[in-house]
Parts: C-alpha cells; structure tokens; sequence
C-alpha cells in the first residue's frame, strides 16, 4: 500500500504564493485566511506596503507582520507631524528598506529626512514626485544622509509661490535651484537616475553638474524645465559615457552637431517632446550608429522635418523595440505601409494624434510587425465605414490595444480588430462615441480574454458581456459611461474576478444595481462612486460589511460617512473617502 502524501514544505507553498503575488496582490487574500501557516507565509512575501493617513497609528504592529518589507509607499498625508510621526515608526522598525516614495505628499520636516537617512543606508531609491515643500534645504538633507541613492525622482513640485512676493524671496526658499543640484551630485556619487522634470528654476548648470560629478548616471528626465538648453543636453551627451536614455523638450536639434551625438555611444532611449527636429538631425543620428532600441518624437514641430527624414532614421534602426510619434500629420496610410516593411522587430508602437492615420495602417502593423504586443492609436482617424481588411492577418501577440478619442470608431471597425488580435488582454476605447456593446463583444466572440477594459465616456455603451462569461475581467473603468443598473446586473453576475470598478459620474446607477455587485463580485477590492448622487451612509455600511475584500470606496463628498463611522470602516480594512 502506498504510503499517504506529506504536505507541501512551507517552500513549495511560498513559491506557489509568490506566483499567486505576481498576478495581483488580492490573490493572497484567500490564502491568508484559510491557517495561520498560511498567513505567516503570506505575511513573509510581501515585499510593498502603501501607507495613508487613515492607516490606524502607531503602524509598528503592521510593519512587524511583514518583516520583509522593502519599499514603502506613503499616500495623501498633509499633516507634517502625522508623518512625522509615521515616519519615526518606520524608522524605528527592524526594516531594511530599499525604495521609499512620497509621491504627491504636502512634505516632510528635515528632522524627518535625517530619520530615514540615518536608519536606512540601503536605501537606493528615493520618489518625491509632486511634492508640496522641496527646496534646496531639502536637497542638502537627502544628499547627506542618503549618499547610497541610486535613483531620485524630484519631479513637478507642486510648491506654491505668489509671483508679486517673489522679488523679496529668492528662488531657493520656493523651490530646487542649480545650487541644491550641484550639491547634491557632488555627494550622490552612486546616482544612476534622475527625474528633475518640472523644476522651473533649473538651468544648463543643473545638468552640468550632474554630468560632471556623477558618472554613472544612465538616465536624465529634464522635461518642462524651461530655462534647460541645447548647450546643457549637449553637455550631457559628451561628458556622460554611461548614459543611456535622455528626456527633454522644446530643445532646437538643428544645434546639436555630430559630435556630441557620436559622443553618446550607449544612448538606447531618446525622448523628445516639443522641439526642433530638422532633417539633419536625423541623418546625424543615422550616421552615429548608437545603439537605439526606442525612439520618441512626440508633438515635435512637423515642419522642421520630413518623411524622408524619419523613413531614413527607421531604415537604419530596424531593430527599435518601441517607436513613439505622436502628432504628425504627415504619416499617411500609404507611408506607414513602407515605415512598417522596418518595424519588424516592434514590440510598442504609439501613434496618437496621427489624424490621418486609418485602420488601414492598424492591420499594415499587425501583419508586418509580428513581435509587436501593444498598438497606442489615440484620437486617430479610426472608423470601419470602408473595407480595409482585405489583407488583414490575424497577430495573437498583440495583448493590448488604446484607441480612445477615435470619435468615428464603429462596432463594424471593432469586430475587424477583434478578429486581427484575438489574444487582447487590456483595451481601451474611452471617448469613442460612436460604439456600443455590440462592439466590445467582438473581442469575447474572438476569444480574447481581457483583464482591464476601459470604456470612460462612452455613453452607448449601457451594458457589457451578455451571453459571455467574462471570468478574466479584473478592471472596468466607465466612468461618464452608459453604464446603468441592468448593465450592473450582467457585470456583477460575469464577472467573478473583478477587483476595481469606476462608475464616476454614471447617472443611471443606482443601488439597487450596486447591490447586485457586491453581492457577486467577492474579490472586489476598489469602488469609485463619485458622482453617483444615490449613494447613502448606510448603503456604504452594508457594502462595507457584507464585502469583506473591499479595501477602497470613493464617494461624492456629499455621500462621504462621518469620520467616525471612516475609522469604523477601516476597522474592516475599507478606506473611505471623497476626491
């Protein structure tokens, strides 16, 4: 007789979550709740935690449920010493932290960036998109007491200043200056990346400095700095070996000269947004011969090149990854059909505001580009009221498809779509005005099986996936759609995997509707109901405490619960809140 199996060792089941992890982060959920082994396991293998202001303080006990924590993410805290004091907390942890991100927060104390510095010396990257207070005070913090940081991000403060003050104040009280930069190169010796995009006081001297002082830099995001010229990205392009993706705009190519394009011999990614780009400039770059994978032109001025231009530049460089140009209105049908015969090795193409771009070029590019898994044809002239898939070959590589803001997109164009790309996972066609359900069926009737639909504003869109099962759905977006109770129904009775739901602004929906949901979607995780008017505090009660996966719920502020019935809800693990 053979003898009964063991169980699993607590390796093969951490193995087995880890997969689970990988898919989405809820998958965990039921795991954790069927054995404490099981959420020990669990706990271990979370390696990301997001932190908000309603998060229950003192949060040591949740940093010490999962002891291997290493980036944390901290979300819409205004109040200085609430973080202060969340920060001291982590600090304080037996964390070994890696990432910290403060994106969009009011800010933080210096006392605050000491802390962390000082507790986390392997910390390598550091994220303060959008935030409200980031001056040089700050800077000087950071940089002496993170000198490990490998990647920075100080994107676009949001740091407000009343213009008729600022000639008693000097730029470095409202904002970064080239100062705070110069510092902070000069001790980030291991910085790798930077993000200085929407800085407004930065100069050529910023990027010199970098340049200079940081030699392993590979990676410069200098967009919307107005006072950033030709001068210092040339700098950057012959003093930085080791740099491989640029980002910058309203820059005149036309001064740039072969040698410092020669110079950047690593550059892989080059990205370029509102500038110059003469015709010269692209044969300087053929004749460089760096070793480009991904090209971006977008909302570059048309008149300063041509197609002549940009098919030699493609001729060149066949084997791109990723090709981006955005707002070109000389691409035409008959010209993307030559370009394709050079994109065979695509993997993204992005061709947005192309108005003259039909369908015709769509099924040119799944036919030509056999690699190719993600098509952005935004607001372009998308329609299916003439036949243009008399060639059209069938691509299962491609998984995701943006066509949103094609005004003219039919249900007829959509079923041509659907059969050329059978394997589509995300779609997005927000704004289409002319297509309704019949259309999105397509793509089920194709078999593809989608994760993520977004289908915002579109108003004759009432209802999705009658006679489907659509068992793969996780997010649906329809804010500002057609989407009404009945349409609800279907969704909640379909969809058995849907984690995040938007119904902003859907005047036909209601509770009794809402109810259906909730009652069927057992893995649902987010809600936003803002703009939904129907909406009461008991209705969130019942929602709250009958759907146990709930962690989120969005509702007009007029709709929002009283704060202590908020700290009831998030006894349940639900966030509530308005926008």
């Amino acid at each position: 007789m053979a003898k009964s199996c063991k169980d699993l060792p607590d390796e093969c089941w951490e193995q087995i979550f880890i997969q689970l992890l990988k898919i989405h982060r809820s998958h965990l959920q039921s795991p954790s709740l069927s054995c404490k082994r099981f959420l020990s396991i669990t706990n271990a293998i979370r390696t990301r935690l997001r932190i908000y202001p309603t998060t229950a303080l003192p949060i040591s006990t949740l940093l010490n449920r999962f002891p291997n924590i290493d980036s944390i993410h901290l979300r819409w805290f205004t109040s200085l010493d609430d973080l202060h004091r969340v920060v001291t907390d982590i600090a304080t942890s037996d964390l070994d932290l890696e990432t910290l991100d403060f994106t969009g927060i009011h800010g933080l104390l210096l006392e605050s960036w000491r802390i962390l510095g000082t507790r986390f010396k392997n910390l390598t990257v550091l994220i303060c998109s959008r935030l409200g207070t980031l001056r040089d005070s700050e800077l000087v913090v950071i940089a002496d007491s993170m000198p490990g940081l490998e990647h920075l991000d100080i994107c676009y403060p949001t740091t407000d200043y009343d213009p008729d003050e600022f000639q008693a104040r000097s730029p470095s009280e409202v904002g970064v200056t080239d100062s705070g930069i110069e510092v902070l190169s000069s001790k980030l010796k291991a910085l790798q990346k930077i993000n200085i995009s929407g800085n407004e006081f930065l100069t050529d001297k910023s990027l010199i400095a970098l340049s200079t002082n940081c030699i392993y830099l590979t990676e410069i995001n200098a967009l919307t700095c107005p006072l950033v010229t030709e001068y210092g990205i040339e700098f950057v392009m012959r003093n930085s070996s080791n740099m491989s993706s640029l980002l910058f705009d309203d820059i005149d190519l036309g001064q740039f000269d072969d040698y410092s394009i020669c110079s950047a011999r690593n550059i892989s990614s080059l990205v370029i947004y509102d500038s110059v780009v003469p015709d010269e400039y692209l044969h300087l770059l053929v004749k460089a011969e760096i070793p480009l994978n991904g090209i971006s032109f977008s909302r570059c001025k048309p008149s300063s090149f041509t197609f002549a231009g940009i098919s030699s530049l493609l001729n060149k460089y066949r084997s791109l990854e990723w090709l981006s140009l955005t707002g070109i209105d000389f691409l035409t049908d008959e010209k993307m059909s030559g370009l394709s015969q050079c994109l065979s090795a695509l993997v993204l193409i992005r061709l947005c505001y192309c108005c003259n771009l039909t369908e015709s070029t769509f099924f040119m590019l799944a036919k030509n580009c056999p690699l190719l898994e993600e098509i952005r044809m935004e607001r372009t002239n998308l329609e299916g009221g003439r036949d243009r898939a008399t060639d059209a070959v069938k691509n299962t590589r491609i998984k995701s498809l943006s066509l949103g803001g094609n005004l003219n997109l039919s249900d007829e164009c959509l079923a041509k779509l659907a059969s050329v790309c059978p394997s589509v996972e995300v779609l997005d066609v927000s704004s289409c005005n002319g297509i309704t359900e019949k259309g999105i069926a397509e793509f089920w009737k194709s078999g593809s099986k989608i994760r993520e639909l977004r289908i915002d504003y579109c108003l004759g869109i009432r209802n999705i996936g009658n006679s489907f099962e659509l068992s793969e759905l996780e997010t649906l977006r329809a804010a500002r759609s057609g989407i009404n109770d009945d349409g609800l129904v279907v969704i909640g009775n379909r969809c058995g995997r849907l984690l995040k739901l938007s119904l902003e602004a859907c005047s036909e929906v209601t509770t009794v509707g809402l109810e259906e949901i909730v009652r069927n979607c057992k893995r649902l995780r987010k809600i936003d109901l803002t703009g939904c008017s129907d909406i009461s505090s008991g209705f969130v009660e019942l929602i709250v405490i009958s759907r146990p996966s709930l962690r989120k719920i969005i509702l007009p502020h007029s709709s929002l619960p009283s704060k202590s019935q908020r700290k009831l809800f998030l006894r349940y693990g639900c966030l509530v809140l308005s926008k």
